[in-house]
């Protein structure tokens, strides 16, 4: 018994060592070009990018703390960790078919046989059969198909950590993008109010003249429907601040007026002042997120084709039993009692109507398409990269002649309204620079606003940030596997 066991088992073992069936996964090469074509001078594009949280570049704490907060209580986040677990999980049941099985069973059967069954009268047909033991199956993976499914099960893990991560950096971009539209239409509503005030000036001064007989009544009108209009501008902004803030409570994961009270204030727009830092194109390959994902998704589509070719060849499984079975309780434990048994067996398909080999098809096919994918978030990530460089560029040659529109409008303001008040100008032109002026200053705000908005889809598009809170978001979904696997 005891060399049969051995023999049997050390043939089980080298079969299972045997290679796998299917192809060995090799990460495709793809081409990128050398240097990013809407970089500037000031742009730094050699050596890696340093993996730093690019939101305290801002010197923003209210923003530093939302951020803070949204990587703990994000519901997407919580999700996507979530799904890690699930991941996890299946690993563990692709890793157990590669071992053993092995389960115990203790019965006691109490029969009676027919007696019309033999034509041999039969002198005890009442028995009971007492039966305590083990049995043990054990599939040998002799062509590898238990090992591609681990090798699947590990890729889409690693593909569910990279899905975390890409949900964590579009956290953070959609966190400072909602706070910077905050601070943008609170600054907006600022200046609303004070060319409103501005005009009101303007108001009484059309009334004074009119009153003294210097102009007539349509100046007046005129002046009150041009403060009119502005001021019709303020609800607009005043729900555009109420919505960033519920906006940004729910990336939190709380109730939507959760921060009214934190937000309402307003502050100024945060300030960047330093070198755009943009990398270069191959290290897309391994900062974004999406695209180390689609990576582990290919791999994982490359193991499917092994599992689905092994189906093509034989299934060895080896089953065994031991334990101690009898008909008399008290003889049960003797050593003559004991059982044991080895079954070595083989199953080959023979006849499926090419089902087994569409099934390879079909996980090529999705390979392919998997591969095609991961070319084109690449592609897509280079163009993310280029988009938000040439915006941010041309959003700052902007800044700068909306600022030179405002020095030459409030020039002209001031000078339109001291020809007015001589009388050597009719009020239109007032009117005139009035508007242009309030333009002007609301293009300049909204300037500013765009050229940080641009900064962070930069930063999204490199993959920046994820890393700089990556180890708090790694940690926190160790701590929900352990959770659950307690919790069972």
């Amino acid at each position: 018994m005891k060399k049969l066991l051995i023999t049997t088992v050390c043939l089980a073992l080298f079969l299972n060592g045997c290679n796998s069936v299917g192809p060995n996964y090799v990460r495709p090469q793809i081409d990128s070009p050398a240097k990013w074509s809407e970089a500037k001078e000031q742009t730094e594009v050699k050596g890696a990018i340093e993996q730093t949280a690019w939101w305290k570049s801002f010197g923003d704490t209210v923003l530093d703390n939302l951020i803070e907060q949204a990587v703990k209580t994000n519901l997407d986040i919580q999700q996507a960790q979530a799904r890690i677990v699930q991941a996890r999980a299946d690993i563990v049941t692709a890793g157990a078919s590669a071992v053993p099985s092995v389960d115990t069973s203790a019965s006691i059967t109490r029969s009676k046989i027919s007696e019309n069954t033999t034509a041999i009268s039969v002198g005890t047909p009442t028995t009971t059969l007492y039966k305590a033991g083990f049995d043990a199956q054990w599939e040998i993976d002799v062509f590898g198909g238990i090992r591609r499914s681990q090798e699947a099960a590990y890729a889409r893990y690693d593909a569910g950590v990279e899905d975390l991560r890409a949900t964590t950096l579009t956290l953070l971009g959609d966190v400072a993008k909602n706070y910077i539209d905050l601070r943008s239409n609170q600054e907006q509503l600022a200046i609303t109010l004070r060319n409103v005030e501005s005009q009101k000036q303007t108001v009484d001064v059309t009334r004074e003249r009119y009153r003294l007989g210097l102009t007539s009544y349509l100046d007046v009108a005129q002046a009150e429907a041009q403060k009119a209009s502005t001021e019709s501008d303020a609800p607009k902004l005043q729900a555009s601040i109420k919505q960033s803030i519920h906006r940004l409570g729910i990336l939190l994961g709380k109730s939507p007026d959760t921060l009214k009270a934190e937000l309402s204030e307003a502050k100024s727009l945060p300030k960047y002042d330093g070198v755009i830092a943009a990398g270069l194109p191959c290290e897309l390959l391994s900062r974004r997120p999406d695209l180390r994902k689609a990576e582990r998704q290919l791999a994982a589509a490359s193991a499917d084709i092994g599992i689905a070719t092994a189906d093509l060849y034989p299934k060895f499984d080896l089953t065994g039993g031991l334990g101690l079975q009898s008909v008399s309780s008290s003889r049960f434990s003797q050593a003559s009692s004991r059982y044991w048994s080895v079954v070595p067996g083989v199953s080959l398909p023979l006849f499926n109507s090419g089902k087994t080999k569409a099934n390879i098809e079909s996980k090529r096919a999705v390979y392919d398409e998997t591969l095609a994918k991961y070319r084109s978030v690449f592609n897509s990530a280079l163009e993310d990269v280029e988009n938000a460089l040439s915006s941010y560029y041309a959003e700052q040659e902007r800044h700068l002649i909306l600022a030179e529109s405002i020095r030459s409008n409030e020039e002209a303001l001031e000078l339109a309204n001291e020809r007015y008040k001589r009388g050597l100008t009719s009020f239109i032109d007032v009117l005139v620079t009035e508007e242009n002026l309030y333009s002007a200053q609301s293009s300049l705000s909204q300037s500013d606003a765009n050229l940080l908005t641009h900064l962070i889809s930069l930063y999204k598009a490199i993959g920046g940030g994820w890393d700089a809170v990556d180890v708090q978001t790694v940690r926190e979904t160790a701590s929900l596997e352990r959770n659950v696997g307690s919790s069972r």
